[in-house]
């Protein structure tokens, strides 16, 4: 993803340049991003009934502890009410469309009060259907 056009949005954008969300088309390769345990990876799989996997970097950005079980729906009612309309919207967009997206979101953490975070979703496609999507979450200052 180095180099990429979307690495530039995901990285070098000011704070609530995508609370709307972005949708974007290309495929950025995520192979090097996963492997790294600085980047807050992570992945949804919809074919197994949205199972979350997170790195330890997500879990502390939600302010959990490492390998705690959760649930789409717990991290979901962690989003402020418009960003997670936001994430609903542009998820759904890019799940019929085979679609990636970026969003900045506001969470409420366990341990901290409100924050930003930046979600790149990039979509992992199985004979024709969105089977699961992966990314990264960071924090936004």
């Amino acid at each position: 993803m180095n180099g990429s056009f979307v690495n530039a949005l995901f990285y070098e954008e000011a704070v609530g340049t995508f609370a709307d969300g972005y949708v974007f088309k290309s495929t950025p390769d995520l192979t090097s991003a996963q492997q790294d345990p600085s980047n807050g990876y992570w992945r949804c799989d919809i074919a197994n009934h949205d199972k979350l996997t997170w790195s330890d970097k997500v879990y502390e950005l939600f302010g959990l502890p490492a390998g705690s079980s959760i649930t789409r729906d717990l991290a979901v009612a962690r989003y402020s009410g418009e960003s997670r309309k936001a994430l609903e919207r542009v998820r759904n967009f890019g799940l019929r469309r085979d679609f990636g997206f970026i969003l900045d979101a506001q969470i409420n953490s366990q341990d901290e009060d409100a924050r930003w975070i930046r979600i790149l979703s990039v979509p992992i496609v199985a004979k024709g259907r969105v089977v699961a999507l992966h990314g990264l979450k960071r924090a936004v200052p």
